[in-house]
């Protein structure tokens, strides 16, 4: 019978020892009440990592920001322990405690993850290095195509063009991989082809200049007509009695709206594979040294063609207005530029819809006829007029030559106007 008070105070202490072992820790960390509750102390074992501030400067480079993982800090012994009596069943608790912190701390998980993200740090920096030098060795590559590319087309263009390769040195420096410019649409890309060794330019001057190369074949070439200006590009008529002319005018569709201000008609405008102007500034420095002469070709709708050529043909700075020079003509198209006393448009300037420069005194031709041209009181020619399909009725706004066979039908009063018209220039000594 005196065996129940020690049984009794036996099974007191051991439920004392689970009260504080579940206090301490030692349940697991998963259970819902953990879930539930993050704030408790004994959930503290489930914070794996918690970003902690970069240091200053930032990251600085591939690898140099680590993850910083928290390690959870070790828990307090509870204030149940110091309310134990003194025993072995005391000490039997410190021992199940010490280890039940360690189980907390998690070393060997920690380590493991250091590990991870260590080994992912170094296939990062190895995986961008391998990616570094493989875009270098495409660079290199692309390069030596490149070169390959153009030797291949410096001998096609030799071949084409009858040269012998010995006399073909400014043909190997073309090239049409040069597709970067600004005015590049979806243009044939420009040939691009060396000036004569006593030019001192870094491309030729006009597209004669290209012509005495032995280069024969039409289209859009890099030209430099004055040394201290920026190139420009145009289209080379190599062809067309004899060669040689640069194109400043071409109509032969109507995609193309001519009815532009001043500046527009300055720097040009359309594609130089179809429809464009020039600009008036080009036009200057082709025409600015020496003598030059103006072929106009014309075609109707019903397939006659002609054509008007003028010896001496320049065109003026901006300061005096691009004032034109058109003499000494000569062909089958008829000298509309110069038709009459009072319709005369040589030595006349431009004049656009806002810039009126003609001879009209109580209006502007420009805006008038909708076109940019060197206007008279008011014209006899205008190849920057309205494209019109056909025959079109009202204002004489359309393509307009004024010594043209046919220019009214007198049944229908019906106006004709052009189908094609080209304007290009080149040397007179050419």
């Amino acid at each position: 019978m005196k065996l129940f008070p020690p049984f009794s105070k036996c099974f007191s202490c051991l439920g004392f020892l689970f009260t504080v072992l579940q206090k301490s820790g030692s349940l697991n960390s998963d259970s819902p009440e953990c879930s539930q509750r993050e704030d408790n102390p004994a959930c503290s074992g489930s914070l794996v990592a918690m970003p902690l501030s970069l240091p200053e400067g930032g990251c600085d480079g591939l690898g140099s920001c680590k993850l910083h993982v928290l390690v959870p800090e070790e828990l307090a012994t509870p204030e149940e322990v110091q309310d134990v009596p003194p025993g072995e069943p005391q000490m039997e608790f410190k021992q199940i405690l010490k280890h039940t912190g360690d189980l907390n701390k998690t070393p060997s998980k920690t380590r493991t993850l250091m590990d991870r993200l260590s080994l992912v740090e170094t296939r990062v920096v190895s995986v961008a290095s391998s990616l570094q030098k493989l875009q270098e060795e495409s660079r290199l590559n692309l390069h030596r195509l490149e070169e390959q590319l153009n030797s291949l087309v410096a001998l096609l263009l030799g071949i084409l063009s009858g040269c012998k390769l010995p006399c073909s040195e400014s043909v190997l420096k073309m090239s049409i991989l040069d597709i970067g410019k600004e005015h590049k649409t979806e243009e044939t890309p420009a040939l691009l082809v060396e000036p004569s060794e006593n030019s001192g330019q870094k491309y030729p001057r006009d597209c004669a200049e290209i012509h005495k190369q032995g280069i024969r074949d039409n289209g859009i070439y890099t030209i430099q007509p004055i040394p201290v200006r920026q190139p420009f590009e145009a289209y080379c008529d190599m062809v067309t009695d004899g060669g040689g002319w640069t194109m400043i005018q071409r109509r032969q569709d109507g995609t193309v709206d001519f009815n532009r201000t001043w500046q527009e008609y300055r720097q040009g405008f359309g594609s130089l594979q179809g429809e464009h102007w020039l600009g008036n500034e080009h036009l200057h420095s082709l025409t600015r040294v020496g003598q030059h002469a103006l072929r106009v070709e014309l075609e109707d709708w019903h397939g006659i063609k002609r054509y008007a050529i003028y010896r001496k043909f320049k065109v003026s700075s901006e300061a005096h207005k691009y004032r034109l020079t058109a003499r000494e003509y000569q062909g089958s198209a008829g000298n509309a530029l110069s038709y009459s006393r009072n319709y005369n448009h040589n030595h006349k300037c431009f004049t656009t819809w806002d810039s009126d420069n003609d001879n009209y005194p109580v209006g502007n031709c420009g805006a008038y006829y909708g076109a940019g041209w060197w206007f008279d009181s008011c014209l006899a020619a205008n190849l920057n007029g309205k494209y019109h399909h056909g025959h079109y009725s009202g204002v004489t706004n359309g393509i307009y030559w004024g010594t043209w066979y046919i220019l009214i039908d007198k049944r229908t009063n019906q106006k004709y106007s052009f189908k094609k018209v080209e304007m290009k220039t080149r040397p007179g000594n050419f």
